[in-house]
């Protein structure tokens, strides 16, 4: 169970007596069109041997033939690690509702290089079996998981990170450096390297992000967003496997709908991606700030809220003079608070601090023995040293809770938008000048003030305060794609 592997994996997932089959759904392992096992070794000796057996991660932790007490203390204490779920292909590494291990989902399959991934998926086309794609697998939906699927595993397909100094091709007017991701990589990995060069690459706030999967794909956003764009915007050129097996080249100029379409189209829609070059920024000084407003009392929650809403409603102007960031909040009985982390890489320390002026003057108002706020601004000499000091290490997965999520724009986030006050635990991360560029992506990024995350409970709130943006497939719920 805790063996290693290196190499890019195909795996098959079943999960018996969870769904009904049906002659116009994809093949189950209760069909009798399933492939037989003589057929699994087949495609097993196709991909070169890469045959990895997929069990339940917890299986020790359960009775039956597996059950192993020590086995399962010490997948307990990992069990809320990210590397821990990362390293399993049927590992949910970030979840918000991970009340308990997954159980019943029964054996598997492999590939190692990009043919293999072609093997995988004729093999999914000649059974009729669902294909899903899976890098590191953060994913809110499951997505990269799925009853019955065969499953292919780019997290070990890795032929490199290759830095070009310029990178220059038909069709496309960037004339910068460039980085190449050759296969499965981690957000850590590239921001690595390219702080060796005194480089910046748009990449997710998590280090542990898979680069080239679906946060690419879905549009991805992370700190350097409002300055540099999307994730999906970065994308210069891509090697895709499409559904009938081949290989191609993506770009401007070559597959063009295809090269649009994985630039924030959604995720493992139009083939499966195994390399992609993207831009490099030259690297740059910035500002952070952080604020932490925390209510003192049960009963300074009325003062809570009512700051808050100048912080939404101050967000359209702060972001129009270059801050962005994340921020949360949550108001509970056992604890009120609200707190972000905001960047500004176009003003000085001194500009910067005036330019959140408008929103602190009014918050500093409040401190008094109702509220405890504090505003604090650090200068960083490049975004290394920043993300190094922020956000480098990763937390813990499997919180309960449920998200929605929400493009704000400008006209929700007015002062006369009181709805405002009814977005209860929102999660956001305010944008601004999100660059558009031959790019799948929601419309609505490109006049997005602020992306909230909202509990279920409080979706609603959410549509009414903006009814005419839409959402973040990447950071949905399944709550959220049923209902919408």
């Amino acid at each position: 169970m805790f063996s290693s592997i290196n190499y890019l994996v195909l795996v098959s997932i079943t999960a018996k007596g969870i769904f009904a089959t049906s002659n116009q759904c994809k093949s189950t392992p209760q069909d009798l069109c399933w492939p037989l096992a003589k057929e699994w070794q087949q495609l097993n000796a196709s991909v070169d041997g890469q045959l990895i057996a997929s069990h339940p991660i917890a299986q020790s932790c359960y009775p039956g033939a597996f059950a192993n007490a020590p086995e399962c203390s010490l997948i307990s204490s990992l069990w809320r690690s990210i590397p821990f779920q990362i390293n399993s292909p049927i590992g949910y590494p970030q979840p918000f509702d991970l009340p308990c291990p997954p159980i019943n989902a029964s054996a598997g399959e492999v590939p190692r290089g990009t043919y293999h991934v072609a093997a995988g998926i004729n093999f999914a086309r000649l059974h009729n079996i669902r294909l899903v794609i899976r890098d590191t697998g953060h994913d809110f939906l499951g997505r990269s998981t799925g009853f019955g699927s065969l499953q292919i595993w780019i997290r070990y397909l890795r032929a490199g990170i290759v830095f070009h100094d310029k990178f220059v091709q038909p069709g496309s007017s960037w004339q910068g450096s460039a980085v190449t991701i050759g296969g499965g990589y981690e957000w850590k990995d590239v921001y690595d390297e390219a702080a060796k060069r005194k480089l910046i690459v748009v990449g997710g706030v998590s280090s542990t992000v898979g680069c080239i999967g679906g946060w690419m794909q879905g549009g991805g956003h992370g700190p350097p967003s409002h300055k540099y764009g999307l994730g999906s915007d970065q994308v210069l050129e891509a090697r895709v496997v499409l559904a009938n097996g081949s290989l191609v080249t993506t770009s401007p100029t070559q597959f063009p709908d295809l090269f649009f379409a994985i630039r924030g189209g959604g995720p493992s829609s139009y083939g499966v991606v195994v390399e992609a070059t993207v831009k490099a920024w030259p690297t740059a000084p910035l500002v952070r700030q952080t604020l932490l407003m925390v209510a003192q009392t049960l009963q300074a929650r009325s003062e809570f809220l009512s700051a808050l809403k100048d912080i939404y409603a101050g967000v359209p102007l702060v972001a129009k003079n270059h801050w962005s960031g994340y921020g949360d909040w949550m108001a509970s009985t056992a604890a009120t608070f609200y707190s972000h982390s905001w960047i500004n890489f176009d003003l000085g320390l001194q500009d910067a601090q005036a330019a959140f002026a408008p929103i602190a003057d009014k918050l500093l108002a409040r401190n008094n023995t109702q509220l405890f706020i504090t505003v604090n601004y650090t200068s960083y000499a490049t975004y290394a040293d920043f993300y190094d000091a922020t956000y480098h290490s990763e937390g813990a997965t499997g919180d309960l809770i449920q998200v929605a999520s929400r493009f704000l724009d400008v006209e929700s986030l007015g002062p006369a938008q009181q709805g405002s006050l009814n977005t209860l635990e929102v999660h956001g991360a305010p944008f601004g000048a999100i660059r558009h560029d031959n790019s799948a992506a929601n419309p609505a990024w490109r006049r997005a003030a602020l992306v909230a995350q909202i509990t279920n409970e409080k979706e609603a709130s959410l549509k009414a305060l903006a009814p005419n943006t839409g959402s973040y497939g990447n950071r949905l719920a399944e709550i959220k794609a049923r209902s919408a």
